[in-house]
């Protein structure tokens, strides 16, 4: 039965998102009480609730799952408990540019069908166990064992400006159409007000082994936008924030 329907979800997220939430009064929520990655089924203030101790956006959070009929009043408490606090709402822009600085990856952008957990460096992810599972032929073709498959780095530009999206890294020389040879794309790239420049991610080939290499990447016309292959998580590599 999927009861995903039965209820609201509001992210309570931020260095204060734990003193908001002991203000409401109710279940703990201690680091000690719900550890990261953790959760419980409680109350907070009046409110029936379940409390997951995730983050997608790298910084200290909480998700809070409450009856969907109490949705508004519980988003409603919450602002007007935090008020002092500078609690605000926060749009998936937002969230995206905090993932983004994190690495954490989002479905849809640096995945599509071609991509397997391997270009993702989510090879602890595949079983090491079952003698067989749902995709594991697949992952042993050929063309998914290649060397030069793209897989995901980090990207930064050397003038600091913000790569558009999808763009295509491509070589000096020419293949036999007399097109660009590519060896490379964009998949999520942002301003980040946090470390004051453009920042992104992309599938490139032989990546994680290029660390420091710099690639050009297309531009409107014939331009070049110059990059460098760094890490993936480009902000609190340590996981401090979210792991308070």
């Amino acid at each position: 039965i999927n009861l995903t329907e039965q209820f609201a979800q509001i992210a309570v997220v931020g260095p204060k998102a734990r003193q908001l939430l002991e203000r409401m009064g109710g279940m703990d929520v201690s680091r000690d009480a719900l550890p990261f990655m953790d959760w419980r089924e409680g109350t907070l203030a009046e409110f029936n609730a379940r409390v997951f101790r995730i983050s997608f956006s790298g910084e200290m959070s909480f998700e809070v799952a409450v009856p969907a009929s109490q949705g508004r009043a519980f988003w409603d408490r919450l602002l007007a408990e935090g008020a002092d606090l500078g609690i605000m709402p926060y749009g998936t822009e937002a969230l995206h540019i905090l993932r983004a600085e994190k690495g954490f990856i989002m479905i849809g952008d640096e995945t599509d069908g071609t991509v397997i957990p391997q270009d993702l460096g989510l090879n602890w992810a595949i079983s090491k166990k079952k003698e067989d599972f749902l995709g594991k032929r697949g992952m042993e073709r050929e063309a998914m064992l290649s060397p030069t498959r793209w897989k995901l780095v980090g990207l930064q530009t050397l003038d600091g400006s913000v790569l558009p999206h999808g763009a295509l890294a491509v070589r000096p020389e020419k293949n036999a159409n007399g097109q660009a040879v590519t060896e490379g794309r964009v998949t999520s790239t942002y301003y980040s007000a946090t470390l004051g420049r453009g920042i992104a991610m992309g599938l490139v080939e032989r990546g994680p082994d290029r660390m420091g290499e710099e690639l050009a990447f297309a531009g409107d016309g014939d331009t070049r936008i110059k990059a460098r292959i760094v890490d993936t998580v480009l902000y609190d590599k340590e996981g401090e924030k979210q792991n308070v």
